[in-house]
Parts: structure tokens; sequence; C-alpha cells
């Protein structure tokens, strides 16, 4: 029987994103609702409202309909989260691509998308308007950000009094889509994942049941146009949590803004974490008010956990989700052991299922996770087949995470299904060698992927950032040796890196290594 949630099933409010955003807004009030770290301009509840309600009413002059998408290409600003709470308003769908893209990763996104309207970080405008003059359907651009080049944000508001806004647009939430993000595309080209305003209305309802989400003020630097990072920023404002906003991860700023604002929760990605368990400068501040750190988006190793518990003296927890279905799954503080990510959440299904098979598996026995919930996905866009591929006929969302869940319903994620190394039938997961290796105190970082051999099918290699350069690689095997079973030794080799590659979400490129070892094998 698949796994039901031991939480009470929530009431889901059947109201478009935008309502139920402005709602919360009118209940902050005057508190202070985003602080921006760099600038430190503040906004209040009230302040983003009434900005939101005169940019929505901006665009719709501008001829912005329901159904138009409008692309977000740019760092995180109070002036995002109002693009997208204005967007949303008119019933427009909102499609967040990275600005450190290339010319051909906007292009593709752009081409499928075919957005109308598009903000764009001033440092990222050459790029895309290269993109935008090959695109017919993009009829106006604004940065975020003075240009003489192109209409700002700030132009686009100037002398607006917010009264052409739409309060006649029928939307029904289950069906039309608020956001098109897209996909990271490790394994192929991105989709685009259509999220509708009842999806995103469910996370955040059901977000709420969590009381560690709860806090007195929070600080995150994750990207607004990852899904991560866009659950934080609008989780605050629904909470009506203040929320210091930061552009890129700086460990004193980090810190400093801890000190300065008395933050009490962090959101970040195991890389981040990382470095901040291992910096010297977390004795330089204050960072008593600190008493929780999410992390998510890619495994974090249970050493790295314990030593952010010890040094900075927070408790510390690990969530899962996924672009096409966040909060599926609640962390949980008190877990024990730090690998679970936490127990299944309100109004949601899930089951494990064999790999090779398809049959229902137990408790405690590794398969392929699948989901049900109201936060699923509706599809990728304008993609049947990728659609009928990742949802079955009943249903079901099947992740492509390998899992299980305990006799205490904790759900473990293993690894990714396409990263599982095959070794002589014997699977190998990428994740709990990396793990393994960064338990070493001498080593910084690590990757591990799988490299094709003729005798045992693939073999595990990995590649090793040194936090002391006498160490070799040889030792690096004795370590791994004394602590696994055979089949998992790194039988592929090692190689010492600067860095190991990662994308802004914090996960691995482990394409990228993957094309390296092959590439060096075949020299």
């Amino acid at each position: 029987m698949p796994l039901v949630s031991r939480f009470a099933d929530v009431v889901i409010p059947e109201l478009s994103f935008a309502d139920y955003i402005f709602r919360a807004l009118r209940r902050g009030g005057d508190r202070v609702a985003i602080i921006e770290a760099v600038s430190g301009r503040q906004w209040t509840f009230l302040q983003i409202a009434d900005e939101s309600a005169k940019c929505a009413s901006a665009l719709f002059r501008n001829g912005l309909k329901k159904g138009d998408v409008v692309a977000t290409c740019s760092s995180n600003c109070a002036e995002y989260v109002v693009v997208i709470l204005a967007v949303a308003a008119c019933g427009a769908i909102i499609t967040t691509c990275n600005p450190l893209y290339t010319v051909d990763e906007i292009s593709h996104q752009f081409r499928n998308s075919q957005p109308k309207f598009v903000f764009v970080d001033t440092s990222a405008y050459e790029k895309v308007s290269k993109v935008a003059k090959s695109m017919s359907s993009i009829q106006k651009m604004y940065t975020v950000g003075d240009s003489k080049d192109c209409e700002s944000y700030a132009t686009l508001l100037s002398g607006e009094d917010g009264s052409a806004f739409p309060r006649n647009v029928q939307i029904d939430p289950r069906e039309d889509i608020l956001f098109l993000p897209y996909s990271s595309g490790t394994t192929g080209l991105s989709k685009g994942v259509m999220l509708t305003h009842y999806n995103f209305v469910s996370l955040l309802t059901i977000s709420q049941v969590n009381p560690l989400f709860l806090s007195d003020c929070r600080y995150s630097v994750l990207p607004i146009f990852h899904i991560f990072g866009l659950m934080v920023a609008f989780r605050a404002l629904a909470q009506g949590i203040r929320h210091v906003l930061d552009v890129r991860f700086r460990l004193r700023n980090v810190f400093s803004c801890i000190e300065k604002y008395k933050v009490t929760q962090f959101s970040g990605v195991p890389p981040m974490l990382l470095m901040m368990a291992k910096s010297e400068l977390v004795d330089d501040f204050d960072l008593s008010s600190l008493r929780l750190i999410h992390s998510g988006a890619a495994p974090l190793p249970s050493s790295i956990a314990e030593l952010i518990r010890k040094r900075l003296g927070c408790e510390i927890d690990q969530g899962w989700g996924m672009t096409e279905a966040a909060a599926i799954i609640l962390p949980s503080a008190s877990v024990i052991p730090i690998e679970s990510v936490g127990r299944l959440g309100p109004n949601s299904t899930l089951k494990i299922i064999d790999v090779d098979t398809g049959e229902e598996l137990g408790q405690n026995k590794n398969g392929e996770i699948c989901v049900k919930g109201p936060q699923v996905m509706k599809g990728y866009f304008k993609n049947t087949k990728a659609t009928r591929n990742s949802i079955d006929v009943e249903g079901w969302l099947h992740t492509g995470d390998i899992g299980y869940y305990d006799e205490n319903e904790f759900i473990y994620v293993v690894d990714r299904l396409k990263e599982l190394i095959k070794y002589k039938g014997f699977q190998v997961a990428p994740a709990e060698l990396e793990a393994l290796l960064l338990s070493n105190p001498r080593i910084a970082d690590a990757a591990v992927v799988g490299i094709p051999d003729v005798d045992a099918g693939e073999i595990a290699k990995a590649f090793v950032v040194k936090n002391d350069e006498s160490l070799t690689k040889q030792e690096i095997h004795d370590f791994v040796a004394g602590k696994v079973s055979r089949y998992k030794y790194l039988h592929g080799g090692i190689e010492f890196e600067t860095e190991i590659k990662k994308t802004a979400s914090g996960k691995i490129l482990r394409r990228s290594y993957r094309q390296k070892a092959d590439v060096k094998a075949k020299l």
C-alpha cells in the first residue's frame, strides 16, 4: 500500500496566487517584509502590495493579458518579487531564467516559452537583447536597473497610479498556469514545468503546517529563478516573516547579516553550508540568533551537518523537492539521523517501486520514489511525451530519485536514478561516496561519477578538491577501502581539482565530469 501522510489534510484555498499573496500582504501591514542585504533597502508588506498593484496596472496598460508569458532574467531583488506578483495578477505566466545562462541556453527557453515581455538585469541585457532580436514574440524589454539602451522597471512605473489594475481577470486556479520554470536539463534539454495557481497555493499552504518554517527573520541567497529560492521568497511573504534577501553567497556578508538583523533561519544548499561549517570567520560574528538552517537541492553529508551544529550552535534539517513537485515531503529537525529528508506532508501520498519491475516495495527497500499531491505539476510545456514519461496513467509522478522510507515513515533519498553506478550488477550511489569523502577533514569537496568499464559495466571515479596539499591519491583509496564494500571502491581512479563545478542550486554538474573522464580515457 502507498504511504499516506501522518499529517491531517489541510484545506487548500481555491484562490489565484495573486489573491492569496495580496491577502497575506495586507495582514503583514506596515511591518518590514524584505530587506535587501546589499543595498540595505527595506520594503514593508503594504509597500510590496502597493508597488505590485501599480506594476500590474502598468503591464495591463501595455497590453499584457491572460495567458501571455513574461520572462524574468534577473538576480535577487525586491523588484523581482513585485514583477512576479504583478504578472500573476494579470493572469499571465512567469518563466524564470538564470541571468548567467549563455545565449544558447536563453534562446532555447525563450523559443519554447515565447515570452511577450522580458525583465532583465542590466548585466545580462546584452545577451538577452541578442536573443530578443530573433524572437518575434518579444514586444518589450525592461531592465531592472538603469540603462540607456532600454526602458527600465522604474520608468515603467513612473507616474503610475494603479488605476488600470486588472480586477476582472477570471482565473481557474487548478488549470491556469502561473509559473513556467525550466528543469535543470542535466539529462538533456531543459523542459518547461507547468505549475498552476493551485499548485503553488497548495505548496505555500501545506508548508505552513510545519512549525520549522516559522521564524522571526529569514535570510536567503537562493536565486528566485530557482524553485527553492522562489518558495523561500513567497513563503516568507505568505507567513508574514521578515526576509533578508541577498544577491550572491559571500561568507562575511552572510555572517554580518545574521548578526545585524538577528536572523533566526537560513536557507541554503550544501556547498554553502560546507563553506560556513569550515570557515574561520564563524568566531568573528555573533551568530547566537540563528536557530535553524534549511538545506535543500542536493544531499547534505551528515558529517557537514554535525559540524554545522557544533560550530554554529543551531539545528539543521534537509528537505527534498523538485521543480515538478515541491513540499511533498516536509523536513524535520528532530529527525535522527540527519540523512532523512523528513516525513510525507499533508494531502500527499508516496510509494517506492522497483526500478526494473515497477513492483511496489515496502519499508527499508530502495526504489524509485513516486508521489501524488496537489503540488505536482500539470505537466511539461508543449511536451506531452515527456509528461507521459513522468506522470503515469494513475497520476503518480515518477521522480527519478532513488530512496526508501523506514519503519517510522521517515524518508531517505539515496541518489538520482540516472546517476546510479551499476558495478557488476551492484548499485553504487555517487552521493554516498561523496558524503564519505567529505567526512575526511583533508578533503574540501568531491564529485563522483560512473565511467564505462569492459569487465564491470561501470566503475566509480572521484574528482577531489584537497583541503591539505600533502594528501595523496593512495591515502584516499585507503580511506574509502576501510569504510565501504569492495564494489564501491574508486576503481575508476581519482583526479585532483581546484573546485567542483555546480549549478546555481548546488547540484554537481556530473555530466561535465563524465565527459572529462571520457575524454581522458580516449587520449
